[in-house]
């Protein structure tokens, strides 16, 4: 499964459901809508909808592998620092734990007395601190709320230094993360594996392909399907 113990590398929160991972880099991709990525070891899972799934698992050492650890770039405190960091986990359109002080970036976390982050979230709206994420429907309005973020562009900045091979797993390839695709595009990435659920001919899925081809591919970069039934990431 993805965060703890799916693979080596950094992860990018992107979205509910979708997983990029990116084999020389080991990326782990995920967004609050819809996106998610793997290094080339394995496959991993993460979206565009604004749970909490994926930023609950990588916090379970528990899980297969046990201990395994990741670094978000949070620090003292729950501040986030990222630069000078090895961060290694980067949620592109950020989440529910993530918010925005004003002064600092933080983040909630499950804490002993089984206060949960829910709880916290509801406690910071009562203050006036919302979470951080990006709702905008359209990659216009996306890119424009990253760029005026810290965190974010911090975040879509790595996607630039990915190289080698990309998996994209659990995504529509709707235009509305077109910022997303472009920003891949100035990458090095040589190969991208899009998954398709079920009938690849259906009208969906025909969709997904011509719009994953036509954002990605190029002269120097080749894309590729495969059945995502064939990838358990949550097993």
């Amino acid at each position: 499964m993805a965060g703890e113990g799916a693979a080596t590398g950094a992860e990018l929160y992107v979205g509910h459901g979708t997983v990029w991972v990116n084999g020389d880099n080991g990326y782990i991709a995920m967004q609050v809508s819809g996106l998610e990525v793997l290094p080339g070891a394995g496959l991993t899972d993460s979206g565009i909808n604004y749970d909490l799934l994926f930023y609950w698992a990588r916090n379970k050492y528990s899980l297969a592998p046990e201990n395994y650890r990741t670094d978000d770039g949070f620090r003292a405190q729950r501040r986030w620092e990222g630069h000078g960091t090895d961060q290694e986990v980067y949620f592109l359109h950020g989440g529910l734990h993530i918010f925005d002080t004003g002064k600092y970036i933080k983040k909630h976390v499950c804490t002993d007395d089984g206060f949960t982050i829910i709880e916290q979230v509801r406690n910071n709206l009562g203050r006036g601190n919302f979470p951080l994420f990006v709702s905008e429907p359209t990659h216009e309005k996306k890119k424009q709320r990253i760029d005026h973020n810290p965190y974010l562009n911090y975040c879509y900045q790595a996607l630039g230094n990915l190289n080698g091979i990309l998996f994209i797993h659990g995504h529509s390839m709707d235009d509305n993360d077109k910022h997303i695709f472009d920003k891949i595009k100035s990458s090095r990435v040589a190969k991208v594996f899009v998954s398709i659920y079920g009938d690849e001919n259906t009208d969906a899925n025909s969709r997904t392909k011509a719009n994953a081809i036509a954002f990605l591919q190029s002269f120097n970069r080749s894309v590729e399907f495969y059945q995502a039934e064939t990838a358990p990431v949550w097993a």
